[in-house]
């Protein structure tokens, strides 16, 4: 009897994989990658969150803009229907002989807001691998949220200024949050955190690129029990036009400034070159990474030369599937239905 019971629960269990495994939107969309991370190494990244969903539309996010501005949670996805679809990611990476040195929660909007990380976090770590959560912060004021990224080992916290004005230009964000609330729920988030912590703060010209916002920001960056302080410029095509990157002379003063001012800084500015893999479906594995943000046409077209998908990548462009867009002298593949 109990040989009997075991054999049909493994059935079922095959069966619930082989249905979760046929959604290419969950195995390609949801899963993705993996890709080379400029803090992390190679990461196999999590999308836990439908398009779009954030507390912040930012002016230099680079995947259309937010859809829905929202500080509410919800449950966005099944651990165990993100687990068969990372197990299953995992075996084709090991397949090609890759390797990955971090599962990443990252995509279009702010993991923070998925009721279930925890317990998503939690049965990934089966795999082996290390942990990271890029955040907003700006659900950090929730005490749940704080405890929810607790299970994480490294946590990313955006934080572009301190000063409300700025904030308000620069994030865009949802009318209900208070900004004195976010900064005060991230010095209770670093003062309780006890792994990789970090923070990212993204130069954008005309807004938080002067001395008096580095000045200020450092007063509070140096009160956080911080990893690394990371500054970046925006590096695809933005939700924004306006929003580009500071010039050179201005990133070279404020790269002066950051040294000086902020122990454990790093200034990164645009990869040497973008570094992706696509282990099974071309064409769908493609749209899923171009969810996230348009992708550098040159990685895109090694990629396809590689893997003999030459034909099927100019056919997306011919049926306008993809298109070609141009940022800071490099071109970049977008999703032509993507405001």
């Amino acid at each position: 009897m109990k040989i009997l019971f075991e054999k049909q629960l493994v059935s079922i269990c095959n069966r619930l994989k082989k249905y979760i495994l046929s959604d290419k939107s969950l195995r390609c969309k949801v899963v993705y990658g993996p890709i080379r991370s400029r803090r992390l190494g190679m990461v196999l990244g999590v999308n836990n969150i439908r398009r779009n969903l954030c507390p912040y539309d930012c002016i230099y996010s680079p995947n259309g803009g937010t859809s829905c501005c929202s500080i509410c949670s919800s449950q966005c996805l099944s651990p165990y229907e993100l687990f068969f679809a990372v197990k299953n990611k995992i075996d084709e990476i090991n397949k090609k002989g890759k390797k990955i040195d971090y599962i990443l929660f990252a995509g279009q909007g702010d993991p923070a807001l998925d009721l279930n990380l925890p317990q998503e976090i939690s049965i990934l770590r089966e795999f082996g691998y290390k942990i990271a959560v890029f955040t907003s912060s700006a659900l950090l004021h929730n005490e749940n949220i704080r405890e929810n990224l607790m299970f994480a080992d490294y946590v990313s916290l955006k934080l572009d200024t301190v000063n409300e004005e700025s904030w308000l230009k620069i994030n865009h964000p949802h009318q209900r949050l208070k900004y004195d609330l976010i900064l005060d729920g991230i010095e209770k988030f670093a003062r309780s955190f006890r792994r990789k912590l970090v923070t990212e703060t993204t130069f954008v010209k005309g807004f938080n690129d002067n001395e008096t916002e580095i000045e200020d920001l450092s007063v509070f960056l140096n009160k956080l029990n911080l990893d690394t302080s990371y500054f970046t410029i925006p590096i695809y095509p933005p939700n924004e036009k306006y929003a580009v990157s500071p010039d050179d002379n201005t990133l070279k003063k404020l790269s002066e400034k950051i040294n000086s001012l902020i122990p454990n800084s790093t200034l990164l500015c645009c990869p040497k070159e973008d570094e992706i893999y696509i282990t099974d479906d071309f064409e769908e594995e493609l749209l899923g990474l171009l969810e996230m943000h348009p992708v550098n046409e040159e990685a895109v077209f090694k990629l396809a030369k590689i893997s003999s998908n030459i034909e099927k990548l100019n056919k997306m462009i011919v049926d306008k599937i993809i298109k070609t867009d141009q940022y800071n002298g490099k071109n970049y593949y977008s999703l032509v239905n993507q405001s």
